[in-house]
């Protein structure tokens, strides 16, 4: 087993902007989780059309919010709803995040709700794969921006809306 200062030793071999991002991730843990829950509620099965544009559109706010271009691609084409995209330019080496939508919950499943079962653990649709991935992303972007980190940085993220079962 680990010693149990092994974690605080770890923390101070951190740089300071480090220590900066994890402690804006920790300052946000509940806005994180809020975000998870609702869009957890929101049955985005890959049929759903409406309901994967949904998601879509509070993940592009909180995008738009961080300084994204954001961008729908209609899914009309593809027989689908169609993919976000968000891109912030900046110096520096690209960097391309991937994320998406779509659940295999279609509305006629009985599994749709975000159940917080204790103060560490909850469960719903999609919460792993990929809703929770998706919060991931949005949390560690503003943990970015929080330590001043982001707005020189070249980021492009693709939320696409038919992982679970692709359009045409």
């Amino acid at each position: 087993a680990a010693p149990i200062a092994a974690p605080i030793a770890a923390h101070a071999q951190l740089s300071q902007q480090e220590r900066a991002v994890t402690a804006a991730v920790d300052r946000r843990n509940a806005e994180s989780l809020a975000l998870l829950e609702r869009i957890v509620n929101i049955n985005s099965g890959t049929l759903n059309f409406a309901g994967v544009r949904r998601v879509g559109a509070v993940l592009r706010a909180e995008l738009d919010a961080l300084g994204f271009t954001t961008s729908w691609v209609e899914g009309a084409p593809f027989k689908r709803a169609g993919h976000l995209v968000a891109e912030h330019p900046g110096v520096g080496p690209k960097i391309l995040l991937i994320g998406h939508l779509d659940t295999v919950f279609e509305p006629s499943s009985p599994f749709q709700k975000y159940e917080r079962l204790n103060d560490s653990t909850a469960k719903g649709p999609a919460i792993i794969d990929m809703k929770g991935g998706d919060v991931i992303i949005i949390g560690a972007l503003r943990a970015l921006s929080d330590a001043s980190l982001l707005a020189g940085m070249n980021i492009t993220a693709v939320f696409d809306g038919d992982e679970e079962e692709a359009g045409d």
